[in-house]
């Protein structure tokens, strides 16, 4: 948990940097601003909130752990996503005086938009079937399970979770990964159709594409995605997992990470040499400096002003529809996963 919230505070500590250059804490600003004294006054202070913010919470966390009350944990883990999103806005706030009209020039790309997922059908489906092969080989040793199996580790090393000899109990992790890769897969198939496209100082191509970047990445993540929930329903059968197959989910983790900052960081370059400065979206559209809601915008899909990826236009009924589906999806099969281990 310490190594989670360590790598969340850097994420927060450098969010307000993965912008535009024409943009600070989702204002638009002229492009040197974030190189001024009063943009560093702003950022310190953001700072400032985000180390207190993660202090409470890792004192939540510890205490939690410490004392085995599941309260605090839950505490420790909304406080470490509440309290940044806080930070942000008020960031926000303080950036707002400084505000510079957004560009009203409309720009429409005459090159085709890429809209084929990468790789095509062939690659997204082959993080199904990674699933799909290991719940057949969990079939094919079903006699081999314990009628009763641990599922969860302490740091000690002795199981502190148990899941039982049923459908649900062996394969709840398969579905619940399954459903994750599919809303995934539609999430990246919906900013390939649906996002709004922003101007780049190059002609568009694939290869800096940000839709067709992002697209790329959630590949990845499904990949991901597929690959832990496969070891999960190995369990019954390996049992204890050991350090090395989680260090190589981290450092694959991290190898993806750096890649996809890298390309960030191109993207961030490139958009300092436009001659106005934003993204030409109203700042007025930006609630609190993190949801976008423009009902004259007919895009679902918009590209985030603090941090790299998408959001959606808040104002489009299939937004909320989206929403719903990426909380209850994971919710219920979590659900139905913890009644199943606790019968």
């Amino acid at each position: 948990m310490f190594a989670v919230i360590a790598f969340c505070g850097w994420i927060f500590w450098m969010l307000p940097l993965w912008s535009r250059h024409g943009t600070f804490f989702s204002v638009t600003v002229v492009p040197g601003f974030r190189n001024s004294p009063e943009a560093a006054r702003i950022l310190r202070g953001y700072r400032t909130e985000i180390l207190v913010h993660l202090a409470v919470a890792f004192a939540l966390v510890i205490a939690g752990a410490m004392r085995r009350e599941v309260v605090f944990l839950v505490l420790g883990v909304l406080w470490l996503t509440v309290g940044p999103l806080i930070a942000i806005s008020r960031g926000h706030a303080r950036a707002m005086p400084h505000a510079v009209a957004h560009s009203t020039i409309r720009e429409a790309s005459l090159v085709p938009r890429r809209t084929k997922l990468p790789g095509g059908w062939l690659l997204q489906v082959t993080p199904f079937a990674i699933l799909l092969l290991a719940g057949a080989y969990v079939s094919a040793h079903w006699s081999q399970i314990p009628d009763r199996f641990p599922v969860h580790w302490g740091i000690d090393g002795r199981p502190n979770g148990w899941s039982v000899r049923t459908p649900m109990g062996v394969y709840g992790p398969l579905f619940f990964g399954a459903g994750l890769v599919a809303l995934i897969s539609l999430l990246g198939y919906g900013i390939s159709h649906s996002a709004r496209w922003i101007r780049t100082p190059a002609p568009r191509s694939d290869s800096v594409d940000p839709a067709h970047r992002i697209a790329l990445v959630l590949v990845g993540v499904e990949f991901f995605i597929a690959a832990m929930f496969s070891l999960v329903v190995l369990l019954p059968l390996t049992g204890s997992p050991g350090v090395a197959p989680i260090l190589i989910l981290a450092l694959g983790m991290i190898v993806c990470i750096a890649i996809l900052l890298r390309w960030q960081s191109q993207g961030l370059a490139a958009s300092a040499s436009l001659s106005h400065p934003g993204d030409g979206m109203p700042d007025s559209c930006w609630k609190l400096g993190l949801f976008y809601y423009n009902p004259d915008d007919s895009a679902l899909f918009v590209e985030k002003r603090i941090g790299f990826g998408y959001t959606t236009n808040f104002a489009r009924p299939s937004a909320w529809i989206i929403l719903a589906v990426a909380l209850i999806l994971p919710l219920a099969l979590a659900a139905l996963t913890i009644v199943n281990h606790h019968r």
